[in-house]
């Protein structure tokens, strides 16, 4: 497990901080992960660290934006805070 688990679970209140979804119902730990990831130039420090459920992490992966499918325009994913 993550060294930093208790402490980025605890600020997020044992959700995914993407999709909101309770670890509870998960029934295992959530995983911490770099919002900016560090293929990315993100930092690997409390401020850039998120808990995300599996599904959200992989989904995510080393991405920081994507072509808006409506504007085409480059927007940057979601920042959860």
């Amino acid at each position: 497990m993550n060294p930093h688990y208790e402490f980025v679970a605890l600020g997020a209140g044992h959700r995914c901080e993407y999709c909101h979804a309770s670890e509870a119902v998960f029934n295992v730990p959530f995983e911490v992960e770099h919002i900016i990831p560090l293929v990315r130039d993100g930092a690997d420090m409390a401020d850039n660290w998120a808990l995300a459920c599996r599904a959200c992490n992989v989904r995510k992966g080393a991405y920081i934006d994507h072509v808006d499918p409506a504007t085409q325009h480059l927007v940057r994913f979601y920042h959860p805070r």
